[in-house]
Order: C-alpha cells, then sequence, then structure tokens
C-alpha cells in the first residue's frame, strides 16, 4: 500500500552500496518487483524487512525512510504558547488562520507551534488535524458554560462542522471577534433582561457593520455561599464585610460589571476566579466566602445561590458569517431537541430566548 508521507532514500542508498535490485533483493528475501515498489514509495515496507534493509546497506532506519513533514500553517496567536505546551486550537476567520492557546489539557489540540514566536505574534503551527476540518472548526468565546455543551453536541450531529468553546469573559470575547479571531463571542455585559441593550453596545462596538445577535439563554446571576450560608450574607454590601472573602473577578466580565452596578465600586477582593465556574470552586474549597457567579454554577457545586439580577447570555457575530456553514449548523443547534433536551436538565439555565434573532443594523 502507498503511502505519500512516507520518503524512501533506499535507491540512493542501493546505489552508493553499488547493488542492483536483484542483488539486495536477494539478500534481504523479497522479489526484485517488490523491491521495486518500495523504492518508488508505492508500496510500505514491514518493521522487519526495514530492519532487514537496513542491516542489508549498513545503516540505520531512519536512514531509508522517513515521514514527510506536515505542511505548515501560518497563524496569529493568541494567549501565552508557553503556559499551553506550545499546543493550539485552530480555525479560519474570514480567510485567516488563528491559533489559541490551548488552555485545556484534558482536551486534544488541533496543532503544534513549530519555531520560534515571531515578532506580532504570528506562528508556524503543524496541524495535528486534516485541514478541511481544521477550516470547519468554528471558534466561539464567551464564559458561558452552556458553549461547551452546544460546541460538543456540533462535532457528533455532523460530520462536515464542528466547533471549539475558548473561555472568556464578556470583554474578552467582543474584543476577539472584533480583531476576527473568533466566529461567534458569548455576551451578558448589560444588566438586562432584554436584548435591547447589548444591540446598542453591539452596534457601538461594531459601528458600520450589520451584525446579529442570537439568544442563547436567560439566567440568574448572584452571590455564591458555601452550603447553609454559614456567615449569613444577604446581601451585595456584605462582599465589603472585613470578616468575608471575596472571590472577584477581573475588569471587563459580566460579573465585575454587576459589582460595579450594585456596589457603585469595585470589592476587595482575596482572589480572582478564572470563571463562574471557578468562582464556585474557590467558595466550594473554602479558599473565598462568596463570589459572584451565575446560579448554575453554584448548583453544580452544591453551594447556596442569592439573586442578584437576571440576565439574558447572547451570542454575537456579523451578519455575513451566518452564510457560512459550519456557523449556519451551530446556530441551528440552539433549536435542535438534542441541545434543548439536554440543556433544559443542566439546572440553573432558561432557555426561553434560544435561537432568537435580532438582526443590528449597520450605522
Amino acid at each position: 500500500m502507498a503511502d505519500s508521507s512516507l520518503i524512501s532514500a533506499l535507491r540512493e542508498r542501493r546505489t552508493d552500496a553499488g547493488l542492483s535490485q536483484a542483488q539486495l533483493a536477494e539478500r534481504v528475501g523479497v522479489s526484485r518487483q517488490a523491491l521495486s515498489a518500495i523504492e518508488a514509495g508505492r508500496q510500505v515496507p514491514s518493521t522487519t524487512l526495514s530492519l532487514q534493509l537496513a542491516r542489508a546497506l549498513g545503516c540505520g532506519v531512519e536512514d531509508l525512510f522517513a515521514l514527510e513533514a506536515p505542511a505548515l500553517i501560518h497563524a496569529a496567536l493568541v494567549g501565552s504558547a508557553e503556559n499551553s505546551g506550545r499546543r493550539v486550537a485552530l480555525g479560519r476567520v474570514d480567510g485567516a488562520w488563528t491559533a489559541h492557546a490551548a488552555s485545556n489539557p484534558a482536551r486534544p489540540g488541533d496543532g503544534l507551534i513549530v519555531g520560534e514566536v515571531a515578532d506580532g505574534g504570528d506562528v508556524r503551527v503543524e496541524p495535528l488535524a486534516d485541514i478541511a476540518e481544521l477550516e470547519n472548526n468554528v471558534l466561539v468565546a464567551g464564559c458561558a458554560p452552556l458553549l461547551g455543551l452546544l460546541a460538543g453536541r456540533l462535532g457528533r450531529r455532523y460530520g462536515d462542522a464542528r466547533a471549539t468553546w475558548l473561555p472568556a469573559n464578556s470583554a474578552q470575547a467582543l474584543k476577539l471577534l472584533a480583531a476576527g479571531h473568533v466566529h461567534v463571542a458569548g455576551l451578558h455585559l448589560v444588566d438586562t433582561d432584554t436584548v435591547g441593550g447589548h444591540a446598542d453596545l453591539v452596534r457601538a462596538q461594531f459601528p458600520g457593520q450589520a451584525t446579529t445577535i442570537i439568544g442563547l439563554t436567560r439566567w440568574r446571576q448572584g452571590l455564591v455561599v458555601a452550603a447553609g450560608n454559614p456567615l449569613g450574607i444577604r446581601t451585595i454590601e456584605d462582599i465589603a464585610r472585613p470578616d468575608v472573602r471575596f472571590a472577584g473577578r477581573e475588569a471587563g466580565s459580566g460579573a465585575n460589571n454587576l459589582v460595579l452596578t450594585l456596589l457603585g465600586t469595585t470589592a476587595t477582593h482575596a482572589v480572582v476566579a478564572a470563571g463562574h465556574a471557578d468562582v464556585a470552586r474557590l467558595v466550594r474549597w473554602g479558599v473565598a466566602d462568596v463570589g459572584v457567579a451565575i446560579e448554575a454554577a453554584a448548583l453544580a457545586e452544591g453551594l447556596d445561590f442569592i439573586a442578584l439580577a437576571e440576565e439574558r447570555f447572547d451570542l454575537i457575530l456579523p451578519t455575513a458569517r451566518l452564510e457560512l456553514a459550519p456557523v449556519a449548523r451551530l446556530l441551528d443547534l440552539i433549536d435542535q431537541r438534542s441541545f434543548r433536551a439536554e440543556a433544559a436538565r443542566v439546572p440553573g439555565y432558561d432557555l426561553g430566548t434560544s435561537g432568537h434573532a435580532v438582526n443590528v443594523d449597520a450605522r
């Protein structure tokens, strides 16, 4: 069986040794025709035959056969590749490749960075998957854990589309969308249960560009405290108490915005959490006494929850990307029973607005 990725130097080594095909074939116990096919790359030798050929020619197997180097992808790097072991998730957005540092060691990466990181963040990446598969990879940034469920279901439902969830707060997700580094961004920056607030924000962020807002879920965001609420935390003002250790969130996150809105200032925090689930874990582990996160995160860790606001989490994308088949499949999945049935079993999410689309005209 031929293997176009195998490079053979057998003919050159045989010629250098002064042997004909017939002579070498006789030494290793194969036909001249079989040896000719191996030299031409039409046949792949077995491990035993490779060792016999190397011994007959007085060299190593690696001197006779090598794997062809894969074609490298040139991509813009997002995140720290060193911290990810130089593993990246890959996607092609508006014709340009983007490589996101792979933050989850339990998920397979799409490629490995080769060589040094060039000025400007451009890198060369050895792909670990078929190029066509990578071109159909939808990059989705946002903080809602429900995005992981949606992305995972896409690959199961369709053979020609897949998605990668890139955890990011709302401000980071919008920044990635504006830079052309993701296809879709998740947003809950406005303390509102209507789409109007997000429409105004998106219109300001993307002037002159038609965008589409698609509802994914509604949730309650509030205070996450230990089971039984041993410190008697009741209101947002309690996070500033001297006896309370507060798990804060980074600037630009929806949780941080909610604290600013309700408290009028930032609160001193004992630790900064990386996301909703991280807030809940820190409280459960006793590292913090309270944090602001969505109800689903609190319920998942068996913690108590004190609601502060009803919010909607929307997906944002340039309207033109609705014509891309992988993106269209991802968004269509929101209305399909397989996704809705599973999402409905995850406590803390309201799917009443899921799949509702609003077009934001360019201005």
